[in-house]
């Protein structure tokens, strides 16, 4: 691993870790449990997505795989494969209305666990893992994106025509 990728990673931790009050608290976690339980609100917010929504999406396009159609969201997205969920970090703004049964957004006075940084590669355990990693600090998704992944997702899993 680069000395400049080393450093990228610590600038990501460091400026996810800024949504504590106490930024060592999480490097400590991430020490020692290797997820961090972040602020949500402050500095970024999250859609969670169900699993079946996302892969709805993928099954409408084609040959595009879930990293593929993630990485058209424009930034990070950690997938937890025990709760069959994906979080897509946003900018901390209003929600997208009308999200449907299949996505949720998590802003001011909610926590998520995130993994450390280096972590993006599905883990024996199944813990939770950066299926598209952060590239630098503040680089986040793009709002309408999601909510187009969402609308296209939905249509699909209720059968309603675009």
């Amino acid at each position: 691993m680069s000395t400049a990728t080393d450093a990228g990673r610590e600038a990501v931790a460091d400026w996810l870790a800024a949504s504590l009050n106490r930024p060592d608290n999480a490097h400590q976690e991430w020490a020692d449990n290797g997820v961090a339980v972040l602020a949500l609100g402050r500095r970024f917010s999250a859609y969670r997505l169900a699993d079946e929504l996302v892969h709805a999406v993928g099954a409408n396009t084609g040959p595009a795989t879930t990293s593929l159609i993630l990485r058209t969201l424009g930034g990070p997205v950690i997938h937890d494969p025990r709760g069959h969920r994906f979080y897509v970090l946003v900018p901390s703004s209003p929600p997208a209305q009308n999200l449907g049964p299949y996505a949720t957004y998590l802003g001011l006075g909610n926590y998520l666990g995130v993994p450390r940084v280096e972590d993006d590669e599905p883990g024996e355990a199944g813990a939770s893992y950066w299926a598209v990693p952060m590239k630098r600090p503040g680089a986040l998704c793009s709002p309408p994106a999601v909510t187009g992944l969402i609308n296209a997702g939905t249509a699909a899993l209720t059968g309603q025509a675009d």
